[in-house]
């Protein structure tokens, strides 16, 4: 260890003259070549004295002992190596080195294990370890002598390559900077095995710098090379480049560089830089296989242009040590001549050498795949509608399983069942987005039973229409309840303001129970409104339809709707001209939007708030207004637009589903009662209208009522929509009178109080429980009566089959339909002329008495005439 560090220091010495440009010359040294003379001459004196001693006389001594002095240096100079260090003539200060050199200089340079060099700022050698001087004897092919140490650019000069990033170190170390560069792939000594280095230099005191040579791991396989030829990938007429599975791009061709216009000198560029997510996976989806994959991917230029290219990666090695090595060849289709460019493909993949039309216009989604299970299939393709319907998320090398929501399919793992279930069959699933769409999967594989084609379709518009089918569904069966409902209610309530009636005669006002019947009799009516309401939703009213203009509506009805508006809050009604005609009940459709005014009033009020504006605008509107808000089912005409807009809280988007449904509300307990715009959705869809919100929270609520408009040749007389209610004049008439009548009602206490009430002003009365009753008394009596009064809904029997099987039986008799609920076009089921009434439940005794009256006037009033 002490003669190779003796000789290294040396080397040392020796390299550091060179490096200072003195060239010593091969002269004497005086000093030591007297010494040496002196020390020959008293040799040759001793031994002249031993051979001749009397020719020396008493100097004899003297001369011995200087010749055993002289023996006793040279024998200590060549045992201790001096000699052979200095030579026999050595130069000047060869001796000073020589003690010098038991000092060691830069020894912590044999501790590394890379190749390292000591140099001055210029790149002249000063010292290097063994590994570097090991370095240059396979770069120099043993041209170099071993104990010497030779520039860094002398070791890859075989290589032109590296000739810049050289450049560029050296540079830097001119400087005084660090600076550190990978450098391209290259060949060491005749072997020929390709290897790559990372270089990097630093400064050191006394302008002193170092050189440090790290070989790469893996280098070979991030090469590609095997010999010689991967050598020429830098200047090959085709793109090539080297990635690390992180992404990093280790390495990249000049063609390549060239396309995509990458400096040579640019640093931690990734495969993310030049092309889209999707294709980086395409390039490391044969990570595991090590089987070489192909690709038709887009590569994006610095300027961002996308260019299609095909590619071939193979992948080596594994885990964290893994390269991939990627081939680039231009798409023939869209080279330019002339250039190295590409022309971008319009499309959103690349272009395919062979069209398929009946993969790229198919009206519906289609893809390519390729994997094991349909779960981890990665799409090869897509073609022009997928691409729409995705939003371009199913674009090549996505997961095919990646399209699809997997919240709404709980889990990756009942998304993996479903896909799986998709096979040869269609399945439902919900296409991810930010509006997510319902969709039809049906997946078909080929004859190794991978998946093969992905076929989506578009099934939104449809899922809509089932939503709102079962919406509406869902409304009818809560009309049909709540009209049955107030069916029975009805017959409850009229047995109970019939028998209030009769005790109100009998206490009149003075009797102590006066008050209690009074207050009996409120409640009375307000339930009556309460079933009117309910009747409203179920679009079981009778309406009475007229045609009229909208701005005189809503001229008069202004008027009122001021008088239930606090003062803080805004009023405007704003009109448009030439407005068409509609026909509504005008009753009905104040109603609606008196419920509309109040809803709103109470939104502006409530919770602290100081008030607001409420506007009435009415104008001609189409369908197409309707969609823009996204009505759609609203069908396709002209209408009469009556917004309603507020200024007040909104209506939450959680709850805009469940507004128009019976006694849903969100007002306080006790407040309202949840009936309001359930009453304005029976109203307007009866008179064939459409009601649609438009709310956001803290900003308000614009309700549009949409009416048919009507054209010129249907502007007609008022229509009856069910059996017409004759208005009643409420002035004191006389009720009483004379005549037969036959009272049908399968409710005994409301026909029981019917009967009786009739009989004490003078009507003959007779009554059946139900239709076959009736039927039986009218054959037997035929043509006896002046009056039917009948209930329309009955068990068995109802009230129209009776008097259509009776009509032979009724003769001049008049007819009454009393019902809790109104039946629509009465009259067409009679198949006869025969005019009909109708009396809605509850009734009052004197409502009774004075229809039953009035029908008996009109009778004789007939048979005068």
């Amino acid at each position: 260890m002490t003669a190779r560090a003796s000789r290294d220091d040396v080397t040392i010495t020796t390299l550091d003259h060179e490096a200072s440009g003195e060239n010593k010359l091969d002269s004497l040294d005086m000093l030591q070549l007297a010494f040496w003379g002196c020390l020959l001459v008293a040799v040759a004196a001793a031994s002249i004295a031993i051979a001749w001693p009397g020719a020396v006389g008493g100097t004899g001594p003297i001369l011995l002992i200087s010749m055993a002095a002289g023996g006793m240096v040279f024998l200590l100079w060549v045992l201790k190596g001096a000699g052979r260090r200095l030579g026999l003539f050595p130069q000047k200060g060869a001796a000073e080195d020589a003690v010098n050199a038991t000092m060691p200089r830069f020894g912590w340079i044999e501790s590394l294990d890379e190749a390292v060099l000591i140099a001055d700022q210029g790149g002249a050698p000063i010292a290097a370890n063994e590994k570097y001087r090991e370095l240059s004897q396979i770069a120099l092919a043993g041209q170099q002598d071993s104990a010497t140490a030779v520039t860094v650019d002398r070791i890859f000069s075989a290589s032109p390559g590296l000739a810049a990033p050289v450049f560029r170190l050296s540079k830097s170390a001119k400087a005084g900077e660090t600076h550190r560069e990978v450098l391209p792939a290259m060949t060491i000594g005749s072997d020929a095995l390709p290897v790559q280095y990372e270089a990097s230099v630093a400064p050191l005191p006394r302008n002193r710098v170092v050189w440090r040579l790290r070989r790469i791991n893996g280098a070979e396989a991030a090469t590609g090379a095997a010999d010689m030829k991967a050598l020429y990938v830098e200047d090959a007429p085709l793109g090539f480049f080297a990635a690390k599975p992180d992404g990093t791009i280790t390495y990249a061709n000049g063609w390549l560089r060239d396309l995509i216009g990458l400096p040579e000198t640019a640093k931690n560029v990734r495969l993310d830089d030049i092309m889209r997510p999707e294709f980086v996976r395409m390039l490391g989806r044969d990570k595991k296989s090590g089987a070489p994959g192909r690709a038709n991917i887009m590569i994006r230029t610095r300027d961002g242009v996308e260019m299609p290219v095909q590619t071939m990666t193979t992948w080596t090695g594994k885990g964290a040590d893994a390269q991939g090595r990627t081939v680039v060849v231009a798409n023939s289709q869209s080279q330019l001549e002339g250039e190295g460019r590409f022309l971008a493909a319009s499309a959103s993949r690349p272009a395919k050498p062979e069209g398929d039309p009946m993969f790229d216009d198919a009206p519906f989604g289609a893809v390519r795949l390729e994997g094991n299970s349909v779960e981890s299939a990665i799409i090869l393709d897509s073609n022009k509608a997928l691409m729409e319907m995705a939003e371009g998320r199913s674009a090549p090398g996505t997961r095919f399983s990646d399209l699809f929501s997997a919240e709404e399919e709980d889990g990756e793992e009942g998304l993996a069942a479903k896909l799986i279930e998709a096979v040869d069959k269609p399945m439902g699933l919900k296409l991810a987005g930010e509006e997510p769409k319902s969709v039809n999967v049906f997946v078909t594989l080929d004859n190794m039973g991978q998946p093969s084609v992905a076929y989506i379709i578009d099934m939104t518009e449809q899922k809509e229409l089932e939503l709102r089918l079962a919406q509406g569904e869902k409304m009818q069966a809560i009309g049909q309840l709540a009209g049955g409902v107030a069916h029975d209610f009805n017959n409850v309530l009229t047995g109970i303001m019939l028998n209030n009636d009769e005790l109100m005669t009998r206490h009149p006002v003075g009797d102590p129970s006066y008050e209690n019947l009074k207050s009996i009799h409120e409640f009375s009516v307000r339930a009556k409104d309460l079933v009117h309401m309910l009747l409203a939703y179920a679009r079981q009213q009778t309406f009475k339809r007229e045609v009229f203009d909208v701005n005189d509506f809503l001229s008069e009805l202004s008027i009122l709707l001021r008088q239930i508006l606090d003062e803080r809050i805004e009023f405007q009604n704003i009109p448009q001209r030439n407005l068409p005609y509609v026909k509504a009940d005008k009753n009905q459709l104040e109603t609606a939007i008196f419920n509309l005014v109040t809803n709103a009033r109470d939104a502006m009020l409530q919770k602290g708030r100081a008030g607001g504006k409420l506007t009435i605008r009415s104008s001609r509107a189409t369908a197409e207004d309707a969609h823009k808000h996204g009505f759609n089912f609203v069908a396709d005409g002209d209408y009469l637009l009556i917004e309603i807009a507020d200024t007040g809280h909104g209506i939450p988007a959680n709850i805009m589903d469940k507004i128009f449904q019976p006694f849903f509300t969100t007002k306080d307990v006790g407040v309202g009662t949840g009936l309001g715009l359930a009453t304005v959705y029976g109203i307007i869809k009866q008179s064939e209208g459409y009601v649609c919100p438009i709310s956001k929270v803290d900003e308000g609520t614009n309700f549009q009522i949409y009416l048919p408009a009507l054209k010129a040749d249907e502007i007609a007389q008022p229509e009856i929509v069910g059996p017409e209610e004759e208005a009643v004049d409420h002035r004191p008439v006389d009720i009483s009178g004379r005549g037969k009548i036959l009272l049908v009602e399968d409710e005994k206490g409301v026909r029981d109080i019917a009967v009786m009430h009739l009989i004490s002003r003078g009507y003959e009365v007779l009554s059946a429980e139900d239709g076959e009753e009736a039927l039986e008394i009218l054959e037997d009596e035929a043509g006896s009566f002046d009056l039917i009064i009948s209930d329309v809904v009955m068990p068995g029997m109802d009230g129209p089959a009776l008097i259509k099987a009776a009509k032979d039986y009724l003769g001049d008799a008049r007819v009454i339909f009393i019902s809790g609920y109104a039946e629509r076009d009465l009259a067409k089921k009679l198949d006869d002329d025969r005019e009909v009434s109708f009396l809605p439940k509850p009734f009052s005794v004197r409502q009774l008495a004075e229809r039953v009256k009035q029908q008996l006037g009109m009778r004789k009033e007939r048979e005068a005439a």
